[in-house]
């Protein structure tokens, strides 16, 4: 009897898996994973108050905030504590309730600074 002797193939055996397939696989899985454990930086976040708008009417409203000079201890003052949403950035919205339900909102937006940027009447 002679002996015979066994080449590997290139791919690693009969298996159908290499070693340079498994590494790719293994290299793609773990640039997967990365990928979706590292947190966005851009991911922009806000703190919603659990307060519920109040009710203003809308020549009041209208009145009383003026943008670019009015702050918020005076929008505050004049209409009340309501909804406030704060952002990152340090911008700010405030919403307030119209008249009724079905009258709409007045939306005030502040700078960082503390000043009224805008304001904005929704239907």
């Amino acid at each position: 009897m002679t002996p015979t002797t066994h080449t590997p193939s290139p791919s690693g055996g009969g298996s159908g898996w290499g070693w340079r397939s498994r590494i790719l696989l293994a290299v793609a899985c773990a640039a997967c994973l990365t990928a979706c454990e590292a947190p966005s930086p851009t991911m922009p976040s806000a703190i919603v108050t659990p307060m519920r708008p109040a009710q203003v009417s809308p020549g009041r409203a209208q009145n009383a905030v003026v943008p670019g000079k009015s702050t918020r201890a005076e929008v505050a003052a004049a209409l009340g504590d309501t909804l406030a949403i704060t952002f990152d950035n340090g911008y700010e919205v405030w919403v307030y309730r119209l008249g009724s339900a079905r009258a709409g909102e007045f939306v005030v937006l502040f700078e960082p600074s503390g000043i009224v940027a805008k304001t904005r009447q929704r239907p």
